[in-house]
């Protein structure tokens, strides 16, 4: 039973050791990357050069919205425009649907005639064949 007891401490110190061994190396690792952004953001502010690089680029921030905000006021005014453009190419398209529907209904009925009238002869020398047929075999 101490064997187990003394197995168990001596993997509880290792656990602890290495925990404390990372917690310490992520410590050393955060203070490094802290202490470099600290001295670059002291030389950004003391640099002239990025400090009008930092007021050139809000100033064009600033226009790019400006710019932004009046073409959202042209488009908004351009609106109904559109709406009355779409609404008149609605209407023309649907006569032209209904002009062509008329003309097609046209074609049909006049094939029809053309069909019946090549049609109906044909049946009736069809038929008057059929008969003499019909009468010669008998």
């Amino acid at each position: 039973m101490e064997i187990r007891i003394v197995i168990f401490l001596a993997f509880v110190s290792v656990t602890v050791v290495t925990n404390t061994l990372l917690i310490f190396f992520a410590y050393r690792a955060l203070a490094g990357a802290t202490w470099k952004l600290t001295t670059t953001v002291s030389e950004i502010g003391r640099s002239s050069e990025t400090r009008e690089l930092m007021d050139s680029l809000q100033v064009a921030a600033q226009r790019a919205a400006a710019v932004t905000e009046s073409t959202k006021l042209k488009i908004a005014e351009f609106e109904p425009v559109l709406d009355r453009t779409v609404e008149n190419y609605r209407r023309t398209l649907a006569s032209v649907d209904s002009k062509l529907e008329k003309i097609a209904d046209n074609i049909n009925t006049t094939a029809k005639k053309v069909r019946d009238a090549i049609a109906k002869p044909t049946f009736a020398a069809a038929s008057v064949v059929a008969g003499l047929t019909k009468i010669l075999e008998d």
